[in-house]
């Protein structure tokens, strides 16, 4: 199934919601504000069905580690820290967002050309050499803070509740 019939399917069912509202004397400011989140669900339905076709042009291939995409992760959460805390909060989202678009058209690449490799390896881990003086300090620090943990808790001039 195509996922914009599936979204403009939802946007048909929210106008029978809004519709059966009409009929039962809903007050017309609320069906007023359904109506228009099922415009903006056949808007969304609309965008999904014209992205989803096959274009004929040069294809435009990102490169694998993409900054980006962070930087839309943060825009996204300072706009949802608005609604939490403040609204001038999610103003602050339009930096990381225009630094996004910038880093996006520098991270483009033609289509014939391949992304470079990223650092992350493929093969299994090898495991690195063994310490064991690093290991016998490690387990003495840990017995260590262990110990002094226990000693003042058993101290009897400080009780805790």
């Amino acid at each position: 199934m195509r996922p914009g019939l599936v979204v403009l399917g939802w946007a048909a069912f929210n106008a029978v919601l809004a519709s059966i509202m009409f009929a039962y004397g809903e007050s017309l400011e609320f069906i007023g504000l359904y109506a228009a989140a099922v415009l903006i669900t056949v808007v969304v339905g609309l965008v999904v069905i014209a992205a989803s076709r096959p274009r004929s042009r040069r294809r435009i291939r990102t490169a694998a580690g993409s900054r980006s995409a962070g930087f839309l992760a943060l825009a996204a959460i300072l706009f949802a820290l608005g609604f939490l805390f403040t609204h001038w909060i999610s103003y602050l989202a339009l930096f990381p967002l225009l630094a996004g678009g910038f880093s996006y058209r520098r991270e483009r690449l033609p289509a014939g050309v391949v992304p470079a490799r990223t650092g992350v390896r493929s093969t299994p881990v090898v495991p690195q050499e063994e310490h064991p003086a690093a290991d016998r300090v490690a387990r003495m620090v840990t017995a260590g803070a262990l110990a002094a943990r226990a000693f003042s808790a058993l101290r009897p001039g400080r009780r805790r509740s």
